[in-house]
C-alpha cells in the first residue's frame, strides 16, 4: 500500500528502450516514482520487490506477454490490489475486453497522448485508494470474523472438568444439527452461550440468531414478540408488526427462561415445531418459517409437567437433545480458569493491566457454594477490583464478607471445608458420586465410567452415603 510520506510508485513496462524513457520522463515530471521492466520476466520480479502503486504494461513483450502477466499479478492476495494500465496497439474492441478479462483495470492505446496517459495514471491512483480501502476492510472483516469464532467457539467456554468434557462431546454432536435443544441448568451457569456457541458453529451461523427472554413480558406482549400482529389486533396495534420467529426465519431461535411460558402460548409453540406455522395476533392467514429452536429453562419442567403447569407434548418435542449445565460448586476445579478469563477481560476493557490474585483469595473463591453460579462469580471479582484500588493483586480482603463468612463456615465445597481430613475426603466423594448420578439421570454405568469406578463400587459407596 502506498505511504503517504513517499512519492506513488509506477511500474512502468514497455520492450521498446524509447517507449521506456518516454514514460520515465513523462511520468518523472509530475512527480511520480517511476521503475522499469522491459520483459514479463522483469516485470514480475519488479513488481513483487518494489510493491508499486500503479503498473502501466505493455502488452506484446518477449513471453510471458501483458495478458500472463496481468493474470499473474492479479492472483496474488497483495498485488491483486495493485491498478494495471495496459499499453497497447491493438485497439480492435475483442482485444481491448479480452485483455480487461485478464485483470487489467483500463488500457491505453498506442500511440498514446501524454495528456490521457496522465489522466489514466491519476484514474489508477484514485482506484488504488478504493483498493486499499477493500483490503483493510477485508483484513478487518477476518480478524473480526476470527474474533468471533474465538468468543463462540466451544473452546470459549470455560472448563476442563469432566462434566464439562461431557457436555462438549454432545454439542460437537449436534451442532450441525436442526433438532431442537433444550439447554437446562440453574441461573447463571451460562445456558445463553451455550446456545450462541451452538449457532455460531453450526449450519445457519450466517443467518439471524435471535434471543428473547420468556419471562420479560406478560402473556399478551409475548404472543406478539413471538408471532407479531395485524393492524387492529389490539389496542395500539397501529400498523403491522413482523414477529420474531418470522425475524429468526432460516436462523436460530433462543427461547430462554421457557418455564415461564403460558400454557395458550406452549400450544402456537408446539404448532411452530411440529409444522414450522403460526399466526400473528389478530390475523387468519399462516405463516410458516424454517427455524431451529433452542430452548432453556433454570426450572424442572419433568416436575411441572407432572404437575399439569407444562405440556407433555410441548417437553418432548423440545427435549429431543438436553444439554445440562452443571453448577459451579460440581466443577470448583473450574473457578482458577474461570477468574483468569474474567481478570483478562476486565483488563481489556478497561486498559489498565491485569491484576492477579492471591492464593488466599482464590482459596476463598474455590470454596464458594455460589448459588449464583458463574454470574456471581463475574460480578465478585468486579467488585474485588474496585475494593482493590491501586494494589497490583486482589487480596481475600477484597471480597465480600458475605462471601468469606460462606467459605468459612465450612458450606462450601467439601474439600475445603475445616475439620478431620477423613471427613473431608468422605465429603468430596459424596459430591463427586452425586453430581456424577445427576449428570447422567441415576444412570449407574455411565456415572461409574465417568468417576474411573467399577459400577458396583458406585453402588456400595452410594449406598453407604445414603444416595440411595
Amino acid at each position: 500500500m502506498a505511504d503517504a510520506q513517499r512519492p506513488l510508485k509506477v511500474l512502468a513496462v514497455d520492450d521498446s528502450e524509447e517507449g521506456l524513457f518516454l514514460l520515465q520522463q513523462l511520468l518523472s515530471a509530475r512527480g511520480y516514482e517511476v521503475v522499469t521492466a522491459a520483459s514479463g520476466t522483469e516485470t514480475l520480479e519488479k513488481a513483487f520487490a518494489e510493491r508499486p502503486d500503479v503498473i502501466l504494461l505493455d502488452v506484446v513483450m518477449p513471453a510471458p506477454d501483458g495478458y500472463e502477466v496481468a493474470r499473474t499479478l492479479k492472483g496474488d492476495a497483495e498485488l491483486r490490489y495493485t491498478p494495471i494500465v495496459l499499453l497497447t496497439g491493438k485497439d480492435e474492441l475483442k482485444d481491448i475486453i479480452y485483455g480487461l478479462d485478464q485483470g487489467a483495470d483500463d488500457y491505453v492505446t498506442k500511440p498514446y497522448n501524454a495528456q490521457e496517459l496522465v489522466a489514466r495514471v491519476h484514474a489508477a491512483v484514485r482506484t488504488r485508494k478504493l483498493y486499499n480501502e477493500l483490503h483493510s476492510a477485508t483484513v478487518a472483516n477476518r480478524q473480526l470474523q476470527v474474533r468471533l469464532k474465538e468468543q463462540f467457539s466451544f473452546g470459549a467456554i470455560i472448563g476442563k472438568s469432566p462434566a464439562m468434557m461431557e457436555l462438549y462431546q454432545v454439542m460437537a454432536k449436534v451442532v450441525d444439527s436442526d433438532v431442537p435443544v433444550l439447554i437446562t441448568g440453574e441461573s447463571g451457569t451460562g445456558k445463553e452461550m451455550v446456545a450462541t456457541a451452538l449457532h455460531a458453529n453450526g449450519a445457519r451461523r450466517d443467518r439471524a440468531f435471535v434471543v428473547q427472554n420468556c419471562s420479560a413480558f406478560n402473556e399478551n406482549l409475548l404472543e406478539s414478540e413471538l408471532f407479531g400482529h395485524v393492524k387492529g389486533a389490539f389496542t395500539g396495534a397501529i400498523r403491522d408488526k413482523q414477529g420474531l420467529f418470522e425475524v429468526a426465519d432460516g436462523g436460530t431461535f433462543f427461547l430462554d427462561e421457557l418455564g415461564e411460558m403460558s400454557p395458550a402460548l406452549q400450544v402456537k409453540l408446539l404448532r411452530v415445531l411440529q409444522d414450522g406455522t403460526f399466526t400473528p395476533v389478530g390475523g387468519t392467514k399462516q405463516r410458516k418459517v424454517d427455524v431451529r429452536i433452542i430452548a432453556a429453562t433454570n426450572r424442572n419442567l419433568e416436575e411441572m409437567v407432572k404437575k399439569g403447569a407444562f405440556r407433555e407434548d410441548l417437553y418432548y418435542r423440545l427435549n429431543v437433545v438436553n444439554l445440562s449445565l452443571p453448577p459451579l460448586r460440581e466443577r470448583t476445579g473450574d473457578i482458577p480458569l474461570l477468574v483468569d478469563f474474567f481478570l483478562d477481560k476486565f483488563a481489556d476493557k478497561s486498559g489498565k493491566p491485569r491484576k492477579s490474585i492471591s492464593k488466599d483469595a482464590m482459596f476463598a473463591l474455590e470454596g464458594c457454594a455460589w448459588p449464583g453460579n458463574i454470574r456471581q462469580l463475574e460480578n465478585e471479582l468486579q467488585r474485588a477490583l474496585v475494593m482493590s484500588g491501586a494494589d497490583p493483586a486482589i487480596s481475600r480482603s477484597c471480597l465480600s464478607p458475605s462471601l468469606l463468612s460462606v467459605s468459612e463456615s465450612g458450606e462450601g465445597p467439601a474439600a475445603e471445608r475445616n475439620g478431620a481430613l477423613k471427613e473431608a475426603l468422605e465429603g468430596l466423594e459424596r459430591e463427586m458420586i452425586l453430581g456424577a448420578l445427576k449428570r447422567t439421570g441415576g444412570n449407574k454405568s455411565e456415572a461409574a465410567r465417568q468417576l474411573g469406578i467399577s459400577r458396583s463400587n458406585l453402588i456400595a459407596k452410594a449406598q453407604s452415603f445414603g444416595l440411595e
